[in-house]
């Protein structure tokens, strides 16, 4: 039945473990508004010669009882509580990746997709994971918003410029499935495509092996250096002009003029892009903003440099 549906409404094969839920949603609003138009239509014409005008004669007044009343608006209430639901659940689920996720960073710019591997290996158009290992994909962009959309994955996240934005997904079968860009973004938006390719896990680190160009932490490491980064911030914990990056990721930083944030993914993103934005208490706004000085590929090896500088690095 899920196959002739999916069909029926020319969708594409349901390649990732959400899919299958996501379809089955789909279907049941489909398939309720369906009926509901249907009993509406049957209503009306049912109406329409039941209580036909005649000469001489008016047509009756009915009122309806408010307890058939309460019973529909609460049927139709419970319905939608039921759909938001199931959908919220599906939502928090794909933002919510497992701890063995592979983190995959993904630069969108006008007009192409390119990925950047734990490995430091960047690649363009061309995105290869291993089938039934989910994969965490963080994504920028180097200009506009994009969107990140695999139609046979049923998952689309808009990329924004000097943020961080997550998606996690794990492919079921081998195969190459399309990704479009579902954001509007210039002239060459129809042309902003490419692509996945799930592979056996064997195949897929067979091709890493033949691939690897160096750990993405230690390139990270190098670029801090190249750009001036350790001299503002240590690395061992030791307070200088700006923040210590030991222990930086996944804490709770407190912001001057009160409040607090998570140091992830997305804030050390915006901090190296516009730093005045979230400055932290007791330190001057010394920093410059890298914001077109660093690349996509370096911001995300940065970023998984000062992630290394855990104490705890499985959290």
């Amino acid at each position: 039945m899920n196959e002739l549906i999916r069909r029926a409404l020319m969708l594409p094969p349901q390649a990732s473990s959400v899919a299958h839920r996501i379809d089955v949603l789909h279907y049941t609003v489909i398939g309720a508004a369906f009926a509901v138009c249907f009993l509406v239509f049957a209503l009306i014409g049912y109406f329409l010669i039941r209580f036909r005008d005649h000469e001489g004669r008016k047509p009756p007044r009915y009122k309806l009882p408010h307890l058939v009343e309460v019973v529909l608006a609460s049927v139709t209430l419970a319905a939608f509580l039921a759909w938001w639901f199931v959908g919220f659940t599906q939502f928090e689920d794909i933002r919510t990746p497992p701890s063995n996720a592979i983190r995959i960073y993904t630069v969108a710019k006008q007009w192409m997709w390119q990925f950047v591997y734990p490995s430091g290996m960047a690649a363009e158009d061309e995105l290869r994971v291993p089938v039934g290992q989910p994969i965490e994909l963080l994504g920028t962009s180097r200009d506009v918003i994009h969107s990140f959309y695999v139609p046979a994955f049923r998952l689309k996240e808009d990329v924004l410029p000097g943020r961080i934005t997550t998606l996690w997904f794990t492919a079921e079968e081998p195969g190459t499935y399309q990704i479009l860009c579902a954001e509007y973004c210039g002239a060459g938006h129809s042309r902003m495509r490419g692509r996945v390719i799930a592979m056996q896990p064997t195949d897929y680190a067979t091709w890493v092996q033949g691939h690897t160009s160096g750990d993405l932490a230690s390139t990270g490491e190098h670029l801090a250096a190249q750009y001036g980064c350790l001299r503002c911030h240590t690395v061992d914990g030791t307070p200088h002009l700006g923040p210590s990056w030991k222990d930086l990721y996944g804490s709770t930083v407190p912001l001057d003029g009160g409040g607090r944030v998570i140091a992830d993914d997305a804030y050390l993103t915006e901090s190296m892009m516009d730093p005045t934005v979230k400055l932290v208490a007791g330190y001057p706004p010394l920093m410059p903003s890298y914001l077109g000085r660093l690349s996509g590929p370096e911001a995300a090896a940065i970023v998984e440099y000062i992630r290394s500088l855990r104490s705890t690095p499985g959290e």
